[in-house]
C-alpha cells in the first residue's frame, strides 16, 4: 500500500495543517488521499501529509 500514514482512520478527528481548521476523515485511499467532512456539511479531498491529529490534553484524576 501506499498510504504512509496509518495513524489516521474512518471517523477521526483531524486539523488541516495549513489552515488548522479541524475536520472529520471520511473515506481514506491506498494512494495517500483522504476524503475529509467539514463541519459546514462540505467534503473535499486532501493529501494525508497535509493532516494532522488533533493531540487531546493528557487529564490528571485524583483519586482520593
Amino acid at each position: 500500500m501506499l498510504n504512509e500514514n496509518k495513524a489516521l482512520s474512518i471517523g477521526e478527528h483531524v486539523r488541516i495543517k495549513s489552515t488548522g481548521q479541524k475536520v472529520t476523515i471520511e473515506q481514506l485511499s491506498d494512494y495517500g488521499f483522504a476524503v475529509v467532512k467539514f463541519s459546514t456539511g462540505g467534503k473535499h479531498r486532501l493529501l494525508n501529509n497535509k493532516l494532522e491529529k488533533i493531540q487531546l490534553p493528557e487529564f490528571m484524576y485524583q483519586t482520593d
